[in-house]
């Protein structure tokens, strides 16, 4: 993953930070770190929703591959290709359900 790519990791980092800063200026009366803090939150969730944007297609074209690869296996009677399909297919379905 290059630093370009949505991370998950750096999501909840922000928003737990942001969260942090936003309560703590909340309780020092410091108006400027609590809206710093509510930006960064927000950046995190922002973050977290390309994050998962991503994974979601990334599953999609798996799964898509898979069932091409599996469906012309299954045509031509190659084991090998109806093997490599269904694990293609399987790996983009557990993607797309561990995408939280």
């Amino acid at each position: 993953m290059s630093s370009n790519e949505p991370s998950k990791t750096s999501a909840y980092g922000d928003k737990a930070m942001g969260a942090v800063k936003e309560n703590a200026g909340w309780a020092m009366g410091n108006k400027q770190m609590e809206t710093e803090g509510k930006a960064q939150g927000a950046k995190g969730d922002a973050q977290l929703e390309a994050a998962r944007a991503e994974q979601k297609a990334i599953g999609e074209k798996d799964k898509l591959k898979g069932n091409i690869k599996e469906t012309a296996g299954n045509l031509l009677g190659n084991e090998q290709w109806q093997a490599e399909g269904k694990g293609d297919r399987l790996k983009g379905e557990a993607r797309e359900k561990m995408n939280i």
